[in-house]
């Protein structure tokens, strides 16, 4: 089936400018529109104007794209509570939600074109990658959008707060006494990676404290088996930090699982704060201190929104609104005071 990128790649034009062309942008030539209409007409590419034809009717259905790095998919701690919200809240008012499946060799097309074949209403993105060109197709359709942890100026985007939340875990470690204070972080080509990193650094010199470069380990796709990477490498320092601060919760259980098996402990040898709040975080021995994300009302504002946009039945400008939800620390305890070394 001819997507998107196809109809970019024929007519030399970006993926934007014909998705713009596509859905009548005020922006684009006349001229550039027609040559564009006229090609996927030629391959047969689905117009656009078939997500406009949904607005006339319901199918109560709303699609969901759920990709992560981690392999555990709908077992994901937190992708998997933020869905549950959604999902409850959105069936309360009689709409279904279907997967919509990756287009492998062209199968089942881009995104929105298997939106579109489905009748799907509105979309969810839980996602590991939004920036695609077949996401971008997805977001400058008629079809409204709303997105977990990403920030995009056409949908609406639910977040933590994720610089409080930083803040909240250097904080903490920083009254506990400890300076040398390490960071494993996510991909940071990542929008949460990449801004859990920078909000690190910027609490840190806030504090009068240095991040050093060596104190920077990458955990890439949150993962426990790369937690327990990074920390392996920290611990070989030969000036090891006494606290670290992972960017999930994930991360932290792996690096504790790491000082375990190095013959040391948690907190007595390092103490250590991880992101996320998930049941397991507080299972284990010892139980983590942890930065809760208020995964129920991501779902819920997700839900709201996206129900609301639905129930609008013209075009929606979501004009990049951002919806921030509080994090709040939990004490566990993996972390105490400093003792001298």
């Amino acid at each position: 089936m001819v997507t998107i990128k196809d109809i970019s790649k024929v007519s030399g034009y970006s993926v934007t400018t014909v998705s713009k062309a596509l859905n009548n942008y005020p922006d684009i030539a006349k001229r550039t529109k027609e040559r564009i209409i006229g090609l996927c007409e030629e391959m047969g590419y689905v117009p656009n104007s078939s997500a406009r034809s949904l607005k006339t009717a319901h199918s109560y259905t709303i699609g969901v794209v759920f990709e992560e790095n981690t392999n555990q998919g709908l077992q994901h701690p937190v992708f998997s509570r933020i869905l549950e919200s959604f999902k409850t809240k959105v069936e309360k008012e009689g709409f279904d939600i279907l997967f919509l499946a990756r287009s492998m060799g062209n199968q089942n097309g881009s995104y929105l074109q298997h939106s579109i074949r489905k009748q799907v209403e509105g979309i969810l993105v839980l996602c590991a990658d939004f920036n695609t060109p077949e996401m971008e197709e997805l977001y400058h359709s008629e079809l409204p959008v709303v997105m977990i942890d990403f920030n995009f100026n056409k949908v609406t985007t639910i977040i933590s707060d994720n610089e409080t939340g930083v803040n909240q875990a250097i904080d903490h470690l920083v009254e506990l006494g400890h300076e040398k204070i390490a960071h494993i972080h996510g991909e940071l080509d990542s929008y949460i990676g990449g801004q859990r990193k920078e909000l690190y650094e910027k609490r840190m010199a806030y504090h009068g404290l240095d991040s050093r470069e060596e104190y920077l380990a990458n955990g890439t796709y949150f993962s426990k088996a790369e937690g327990y990477t990074a920390m392996q490498k920290l611990m070989r320092l030969e000036d090891p930090p006494t606290a670290i601060f992972c960017a999930s919760d994930l991360l932290a259980i792996g690096a504790i699982e790491a000082i375990k098996d190095a013959g040391m402990s948690v907190p007595e040898d390092f103490s250590l704060v991880g992101f996320d709040g998930i049941d397991l975080g507080q299972l284990i021995t010892p139980r983590l201190t942890t930065i809760l994300q208020d995964t129920q009302a991501m779902g819920k504002f997700a839900a709201d929104n996206l129900l609301t946009y639905i129930d609008n039945k013209e075009r929606v400008d979501q004009s990049g609104k951002t919806i921030t939800v509080d994090t709040h620390l939990i004490k566990g305890d993996s972390t105490k005071p400093l003792t001298k070394r």
